[in-house]
């Protein structure tokens, strides 16, 4: 920009002086048309990517794999763009060293938010993650202590048991008359013991010939199944519930303590490294003094040796990392994916301060037109596909 400035003061000055002809005007101007052409063509990006985070960006034997890697290969090549890749550490440095203006672009997957705006420009997002813990499991109790820990599994099998008793009852003091045996009282026990087993189990078969005791069977029949319904819904309840992932937005004190206290490692400098402090930060009940929270600066290799070897109990990264780790970790049925944010974020490259507007447009548009062609959900998928 100074150099064309400079030029066009020369040109200014010649021509108010008369130091050459008219016609040699053409000349600069042709000259500063061809100028921005050849200066583009030599520029080269630096370009940062976040090591050890697929599957979005790694470094690899010296290759550099993931989603936003292969995203901005595609985006170089479509607007030949040439550049340098180089690893950064941490997403924290990556944010700063894109608002120093130190790299021209970051190409990872970068979660936009508040604070990282008010430093930084981000380019269109083209994928999105939410944050999760992946936990070792509990030496739980017994499913069946579980089940029969359950309001609605007691009060089925207490109402099943109380109708079923009632049916036996009724049954027999419309059928009492019928009976030929002169010990009523062992008759009546045998009889009642006898038609409530029936009931509970299901089997209707020849327990009365009576009218009204048809009546009878078919109403105990009936509530049975509306009871049963109800037993089994809730036991298939409770078996999802006992490995579903907890709503990270409604984990209370209780929760966020257990977790603190029982060791967590994170990435250090991420958003989730800052939601988890917050978190400890906002409780009246945490003891700051028990709180276990290694921070990570080796990415995913050092988060899962501190899992596997008991310094901690949980891991606090993106899902998508998370499921990477459970699908390749030794012993995967001893963990689990245990709580998980439902809200989603966005996620995107970040300009370097110092990137001009024509290559901040021209990046943009193509993200943009690969979202809308489906070239980056077929990125993301694929990627998913190979880490699992």
């Amino acid at each position: 920009m100074f150099f064309k400035f400079r030029i066009y003061i020369v040109f200014r000055f010649s021509l108010k002086n008369k130091m050459f002809p008219k016609n040699i005007i053409l000349f600069p101007l042709i000259f500063l048309a061809i100028l921005p052409i050849s200066a583009e063509e030599k520029r080269v990006l630096k370009v940062g990517t976040v090591d050890n985070y697929l599957p979005c960006s790694d470094l690899v034997d010296g290759n550099f794999e993931g989603l936003s890697v292969d995203m901005w290969r595609a985006i170089a090549e479509k607007n030949k763009i040439h550049y340098d890749l180089s690893i950064i550490p941490t997403f924290g440095q990556a944010v700063d060293d894109a608002a120093s203006g130190k790299y021209d672009l970051i190409a990872s997957c970068h979660k936009i938010t508040a604070d990282r705006l008010k430093k930084a420009t981000y380019a269109v997002p083209y994928t999105e993650g939410t944050l999760g813990f992946l936990s070792r499991k509990k030496q739980n109790k017994l499913f069946i202590v579980d089940l029969f820990s359950d309001s609605i599994v007691l009060n089925s099998i207490l109402i099943l048991t109380a109708v079923s008793l009632t049916g036996s009852i009724l049954l027999y003091k419309v059928e009492k008359g019928h009976f030929e045996v002169k010990d009523i009282s062992k008759q009546k026990r045998t009889t009642i013991m006898n038609k409530f087993a029936n009931f509970v189990v299901g089997e209707y078969g020849e327990l009365t010939k009576e009218k009204k005791g048809m009546w009878i069977v078919i109403f105990v029949a009936f509530s049975r199944i509306l009871i049963i319904s109800t037993l089994v819904g809730s036991s298939a309840s409770l078996i999802f519930k006992r490995d579903a992932p907890k709503d990270a937005n409604a984990l209370n004190d209780e929760s966020i303590r257990n977790i603190v206290y029982t060791g967590v490692t994170v990435n250090k400098a991420t958003k989730m490294d800052d939601w988890l402090q917050n978190k400890v930060n906002q409780s009246d009940t945490i003891d700051s003094s028990k709180v276990k929270i290694l921070r990570a600066t080796g990415g995913e290799p050092e988060l899962v040796s501190a899992l596997k070897s008991g310094k901690v109990n949980h891991i606090l990264s993106d899902i998508a990392v998370l499921n990477r780790i459970l699908a390749n970790i030794e012993n995967p049925d001893d963990y689990v994916i245990s709580v998980k944010n439902p809200n989603v974020t966005p996620q995107a490259f970040i300009f370097g301060a110092n990137l001009e507007n024509d290559y901040r447009k021209s990046i943009n548009i193509t993200i943009s037109e690969f979202i809308r062609s489906g070239k980056s959900r077929e990125l993301g998928i694929l990627w998913n596909k190979l880490i699992n």
